[in-house]
């Protein structure tokens, strides 16, 4: 842990690793989760207020400013670059490299965003994979697409 408010509402989480101003800032309770960067996985929480994003996110990696920002209860994602899967609340098991990669995304699962903006607007489709910069950038609900 280091950096201002890193884990600063942790109460039961456990093998969690914060480092960046608000790294899992409002994190409480599940653990094994990784936050490296500004903002990454700042509102990944379990319980609390309701206005709140988020609540039991657990197995998440993240590295870049505002990466996994919004992560609830989703699981097993993986996000390296500013912004990637920024926006993502219940989709798991997705995988965003690069600069704003699957930064809409909120519930789609089992996606794989490889380059700057790639997926940028998918929302809710699954099992997308995108290769480079801008692939597939404009998707947002279709399914089982690849692109690069």
């Amino acid at each position: 842990m280091a950096g201002s408010n890193v884990l600063r509402s942790n109460s039961s989480g456990a093998g969690n690793t914060a480092l960046g101003l608000n790294a899992l800032k409002f994190k409480t309770a599940g653990g094994d989760n990784t936050a490296l960067g500004a903002d990454a996985q700042q509102f990944n929480t379990a319980g609390g207020n309701m206005l709140e994003k988020n609540t039991t996110g657990i197995q998440n990696t993240a590295v870049g400013s505002g990466a996994l920002q919004s992560t609830t209860t989703a699981g097993g994602n993986t996000a390296i670059g500013s912004f990637a899967l920024q926006n993502n609340n219940t989709g798991g098991a997705n995988t965003a490299v690069g600069d704003g990669a699957l930064e809409q995304n909120t519930t789609g699962g089992s996606n794989t965003a490889v380059g700057g903006a790639a997926l940028l607007r998918n929302t809710s489709g699954s099992a997308i994979t995108a290769s480079g910069a801008f692939a597939l950038q404009n998707n947002n609900t279709d399914s089982g697409n690849s692109g690069g």
